[in-house]
């Protein structure tokens, strides 16, 4: 088999996406082995992904920003706190469900009921502390695809 890109030249690798041969000069190129239309695949991909996550973390602020539900009788403007709890509780199920990804399996309605109400509250809490993050690295996610 001789390289996708250079006919000439043996293959010495492959593709790790689609199996075209590449000479150890193509296949150095991008780590992992890729040839160059899977990579730019692969990066336009990555493009969109980090976009859409950015823009639906910025649309979960929207969103609590508008709805304020957060309001009180003694506190009538918790706009912003409301924009960052629904963004705190999308980060925090990111966290959980990467670092913590146990499932309950079986329990009656009422465990069930339990269970998601639990792993709710543990989505806010865990999520306070991690939406700057989360926001912070999809902004970074978005900067370093366009590169």
């Amino acid at each position: 088999m001789n390289c996708f890109n250079h006919t000439q030249e043996p293959a010495v690798a492959q593709c790790s996406d689609c199996g075209k041969g590449l000479c150890p000069e193509c296949a150095e190129r991008y780590q992992p082995i890729l040839c160059t239309p899977c990579f730019q695949k692969r990066k336009r991909s990555e493009i969109w992904r980090s976009i859409f996550s950015l823009l639906f973390l910025i649309a979960l602020f929207v969103i609590g920003f508008r709805w304020n539900f957060l309001a009180t009788k003694g506190f009538e403007d918790m706009r912003w706190m409301s924009g960052y709890v629904l963004m705190a509780i999308w980060s925090g199920y990111l966290f959980v469900e990467k670092y913590i990804p146990y499932k309950m399996m079986a329990g009656t309605n009422g465990q069930w009921i339990v269970y998601y109400i639990v792993k709710l509250l543990l989505f806010v809490v865990i999520g306070v502390f991690t939406a700057p993050f989360t926001c912070l690295w999809a902004v970074f996610r978005v900067i370093k695809a366009f590169r």
